[in-house]
């Protein structure tokens, strides 16, 4: 509440700031104002949020991606290393959920409220909006007649309570002069005369004063009609405003709560599953299987003087068995439960598998001149019944040996099943589905010699090729 006081101190107007007084309707005009910046404020939240939600998925991301290559440099195998993988895979896909948030959360809610600002609220040319300016206008309009009457009855209220403030100063004078007996009697006289000329027109004042209210109430239902039609047309706007605006909380309710996404729950269930299924007992016997006792072992026999296989083992001998062990328990998919000492071994430790998984049992347990001829499929008599390569399906290639004569050896045309990037210079590096030649058949550590079409030579893999 406000107290108005005129420089004369001829009334003291109190006002309340009430809905029904004078340009009191502006406070519904801001709102109707404050719209659009609500809308962006909305605008705004929605995409921070959308925002954190993305910036989550990365750091979930970088997170899994970090942590893979911890676990594999750590000593964790078999059904405890599928537990640590599992936690990994519900980061990966408990960040895709999240990245979807982010993107439902600008396409859907983010994109609505901006159509929906834009087609409710209108800015004219010499600024401001239509809407608030047309709602501006019907207040105006309806309180236009009211506030001349209401004009007029403060001038009239100013004017009475002028003169009745002039009659009391009169009448106090009056009264000090009946009281002084040295004062003239046409000087009491003129006094009388002016309190009597207040008088009068105090009655005249104060019923122009009570007209001016007459005409002010009889006003006043027709004004109360009109700013009441202005006012809920306002409320009308603002209630499309707000329950637009909760239409949208519910929207970006939905994006938000992954409790409802099936997805997310399997994501927690395979995570406890796998879990729960980490078993030591496992653990230990594949680890028995590839790292202890129950591997297979190629125990020593005599072998006949070979120089390029000599050659081939001290290569391999540098890389101690680890590659080997590698593409039987991890890359090759194979359990080490396969492998079983059903052969009689021939040299070296044999750790690797044949494309059928199995160990390499069809190898000669020596490498005799008369064995290289009748077992080798790359013999010199590749046209032979008992060489399985001389079909004319298989693609041959012919290359030069050691000493640069050409002819010495067929190449076999094979394609790679993965990809397989040489560790050491030797090594052959190729993706998943190029084709190379195989110019050897496998030895006992799973090892091939081949060549690359570009004419690089090197091992690689056995287990990694099938025959095209």
């Amino acid at each position: 509440m406000s107290i108005s006081i005129n420089q004369g101190d001829a009334t003291a107007e109190l006002t309340t700031g009430s809905f029904w007084e004078i340009s009191q309707f502006k406070r519904t005009i801001t709102r109707v104002d404050n719209g659009p910046k609500v809308c962006d404020d909305l605008l705004l939240f929605v995409k921070e949020r959308a925002n954190i939600e993305e910036q989550y998925s990365k750091m979930l991301k970088t997170w899994n991606t970090k942590y893979r290559k911890v676990i594999e440099k750590n000593t964790s195998y078999n059904t405890q290393e599928s537990s640590w993988l599992q936690m990994l895979n519900e980061a990966e896909r408990t960040a895709e959920l999240h990245l979807k948030m982010k993107e439902h959360l600008m396409t859907d809610p983010y994109e609505k409220v901006k159509a929906w600002k834009k087609e409710n609220y209108h800015n004219m040319t010499l600024g401001g909006l239509k809407e608030s300016k047309q709602s501006s206008d019907e207040f105006s309009r309806a309180q236009k007649q009211w506030a001349k009457y209401y004009k007029k009855v403060q001038d009239a209220k100013k004017a009475y309570f002028n003169v009745c403030k002039e009659e009391r100063t009169a009448q106090v004078q009056e009264t000090s002069a009946k009281s002084d007996s040295s004062l003239a009697p046409e000087k009491l006289k003129k006094l009388q005369e002016v309190v009597e000329k207040k008088a009068n027109e105090k009655a005249k004042l104060m019923d122009k004063y009570e007209s001016a209210l007459v005409d002010l109430d009889r006003d006043q239902p027709r004004y109360m009609e009109d700013m009441e039609r202005a006012f809920d047309r306002c409320q009308e706007f603002e209630k499309n405003r707000l329950d637009f605006f909760k239409e949208i909380f519910k929207i970006v309710h939905s994006h938000l709560d992954l409790s409802k996404v099936a997805e997310y729950s399997n994501i927690y269930t395979d995570m406890a599953k796998s879990i729960s299924n980490a078993d030591s007992n496992a653990d230990l016997v594949w680890w028995r299987q590839n790292n202890g006792p129950d591997m297979p072992m190629n125990w020593p026999q005599f072998e006949e003087y070979d120089p390029e296989r000599i050659l081939m083992q001290k290569s391999l001998s540098k890389r101690q068995g680890s590659k080997v062990s590698k593409h039987v328990a991890g890359v090759d998919g194979v359990s080490g439960s396969q492998f079983t000492p059903t052969y009689t071994p021939s040299s070296e430790n044999n750790l690797s598998t044949g494309a059928n998984g199995n160990l390499g049992n069809n190898r000669a347990s020596s490498w005799s001149d008369a064995d290289d001829r009748q077992n080798n499929p790359f013999g010199a008599d590749s046209g032979s019944e008992g060489n399985p390569f001389g079909s004319s399906s298989k693609a041959e290639y012919i290359v030069g040996d050691s000493n640069g004569d050409s002819g010495s050896k067929a190449g076999v045309l094979v394609r790679a099943l993965y990809d397989y990037n040489g560790q050491e210079e030797d090594e052959l590096t190729f993706k998943s589905g190029e084709e190379l030649f195989k110019l050897e058949d496998e030895d006992e550590q799973g090892w091939c010699k081949g060549k690359l079409k570009s004419g690089k030579m090197g091992l690689y893999p056995a287990n990694y090729v099938e025959n095209i």
